[in-house]
């Protein structure tokens, strides 16, 4: 009879609440998923031609991030082992009224993607060619001309998502027709130019697998303020028990990877955490990256120099049968470094533990700079009196290099701002353990 008193109040309340509470889900959930972000969510829609007067697009070179994939190993075996046994506590205790989607999560099941692990989806394909259909229309002098192999490099990394994330953008370039005689080249096991920091043994002992360099980023995790979140989650799903970081976290990354799977459907377990519990959540990922690719140790981002090279020598041929663009597949561990290396979103402060409030408006902010597809361009042009300038791209929008100006930049200036970092790129000699 209580049971059944309760589970009606349940009905009223919800009858009462506004939709948005009802469910649980704040609204602006998806600018918190961290590098699990679709690229619906920050790509640039307006696709207008770019225009510089006196100037015409004359080369391209693209790297981009894979789009998005199924989950790895780890993360599999939680939602399929894990993640029922939360779900049934969950239902077990539901007669306390905390959640309003209760019968999304009493009915939700593992997802079918996660019967390949890190392939890319259907989403995935559909971002890549849709990246490759804007860039044209904004570029039709450069990349909306009929496919010749001499045109066009095309080369990605040896693995299912970032091959089939390149045949993808490349469809969306020729059409399914001519894609078919794109000459994509065979991939490395192990690419020093695509994913250098796999055989930069310095950074892989030093920084990747260092227990120092993790340091901040455990002493976030085990803080009051993710203790208390955690407190705060577990009592909302009216558990007996506190739910471990890694539970957390996880459900968080699979609530991520069910809103990139499917455009029109919310996961619903997205819907458990609020605004703060997801700003947290985001925060240790950032603070996670930050240590690992981004500007707390100079290493993890000089060693993108080979890849920055490898722009400036394309860009430095003069050759009139050069190609007309060069289109890289990566992972974002790629990404994140040559932003690094670019200067580009770099606080003034340093990411730490204990400045979570102070770094709320931070611009290391994955879910923006390393959503899935993400992408970094260079677009050369030739203009008047034969002189060269280039524009730089990141998620299909212009952005400002210090030291560049604003849009189009001298091609002299930009080298001569990355000068040094090329001149001190010797790659065996910085990752070298010896």
């Amino acid at each position: 009879m209580l049971v059944l008193v309760v589970t009606i109040l349940c009905s009223l309340i919800g009858l009462i609440q506004s939709e948005d509470q009802c469910n649980g889900l704040y609204s602006n959930y998806f600018h918190h998923l961290s590098t699990k972000t679709p690229y619906r969510f920050v790509a640039n829609h307006n696709t207008d031609p770019v225009n510089f007067e006196g100037c015409k697009a004359w080369k391209i070179w693209l790297v981009q991030r894979h789009g998005t994939r199924t989950p790895g190993k780890e993360l599999d075996q939680f939602v399929k082992n894990r993640l029922p046994e939360i779900q049934k506590d969950i239902v077990n205790n539901l007669i306390e009224c905390q959640l309003c989607n209760e019968d999304e999560i009493k009915s939700w099941t593992p997802h079918k993607e996660l019967d390949n692990q890190k392939r890319l989806t259907k989403e995935g394909e559909d971002e890549l060619f849709a990246i490759a259909e804007r860039m044209q229309l904004r570029f039709p002098n450069l990349l909306n001309q009929p496919h010749e192999n001499t045109n066009f490099l095309f080369r990605f990394t040896d693995t299912q998502r970032t091959r089939v994330s390149a045949k993808q953008f490349a469809t969306g370039l020729f059409g399914y027709q001519d894609v078919k005689k794109v000459l994509f080249e065979e991939p490395l096991a192990k690419d020093p130019l695509l994913r250098f920091y796999k055989v930069c043994q310095k950074w892989r002992k030093d920084v990747k697998k260092s227990s120092t360099a993790s340091i901040e980023y455990k002493r976030f995790i085990e803080s009051e303020l993710v203790n208390s979140t955690l407190k705060n989650i577990s009592s909302r799903l009216g558990l007996d028990y506190t739910l471990t970081f890694d539970d957390a976290k996880n459900i968080y990354t699979y609530c991520a990877f069910e809103t990139a799977w499917e455009k029109n459907k919310v996961s619903p377990w997205c819907s458990i955490f609020n605004k703060s519990d997801l700003m947290v959540l985001e925060y240790s990922e950032d603070l996670k990256y930050y240590l690992i690719d981004g500007y707390a140790y100079e290493l993890s981002y000089k060693q993108a120099c080979v890849l920055f090279k490898n722009a400036i020598e394309y860009f430095d041929d003069q050759n009139l049968t050069s190609k007309n663009g060069v289109f890289y597949f990566t992972h974002s561990g790629t990404i994140l470094k040559m932003l690094g290396f670019l200067s580009l979103y770099k606080d003034e402060h340093k990411l730490k533990h204990d400045n979570y409030l102070e770094m709320e408006n931070r611009q290391w902010r994955t879910s923006t700079i390393d959503p899935f597809g993400s992408n970094i361009a260079f677009v050369l042009y030739k203009c008047n009196n034969n002189e060269t300038k280039i524009l730089t791209l990141h998620q299909e929008r212009i952005v400002h290099l210090d030291g560049c100006g604003d849009g189009l930049c001298s091609y002299d200036q930009f080298k001569q701002l990355f000068a040094t970092k090329i001149q001190n790129c010797n790659f065996d000699e910085m990752c070298s353990i010896d």
